[in-house]
């Protein structure tokens, strides 16, 4: 149940307290550079983590507005059909380039401080999120007894 965590350089920061606060709460985070092993390719490393999450956040300011990494890491996601929630620090529009992603999702708004308190509000989404999922994911032990069905 892996959550990517996208970011602009500027808001490393945030991007930081949220990485704490969801690995507090016990969900796995991944982020550049952190995550990235040395020698590695960080593009092809990253893309791979994205293929992989469970969840995406994208970090979301005028800085990510002009960022081209965090603009390729949210294509990439949508493509690959990942939970994006973008978490809003500071109140901006996205440029063209995130817009026609970005508007049809649900925001997390985090621009009243206390910052805290916005962490740990996108802690318990993504932790009832995990557990909706889990619960509504097909049981494999059980459907793994049975024949497949012969269609017509």
């Amino acid at each position: 149940m892996t959550v990517f965590i996208s970011y602009a350089d500027d808001d490393k920061p945030v991007a930081d307290a949220v990485c704490a606060t969801l690995e507090a709460a016990g969900i796995p985070c991944w982020m550049a550079p952190r995550n990235i092993m040395s020698g590695a390719e960080p593009h092809v490393t990253t893309m791979e983590a994205i293929d992989r999450c469970r969840a995406f956040v994208v970090i979301f300011s005028e800085s990510a507005n002009l960022s081209l990494r965090v603009w390729l890491e949210v294509e990439r996601a949508v493509n690959r059909a990942v939970m994006l929630v973008p978490m809003r620090i500071q109140d901006t529009r996205p440029a063209a380039t995130l817009a026609s992603y970005l508007v049809t999702v649900h925001w997390l708004d985090a621009l009243t401080p206390p910052l805290e308190t916005h962490l740990h509000r996108l802690a318990e989404k993504l932790k009832r999120h995990f557990a909706i999922k889990a619960a509504t994911a097909p049981n494999r032990d059980a459907l793994a007894g049975q024949e497949p069905s012969r269609g017509r």
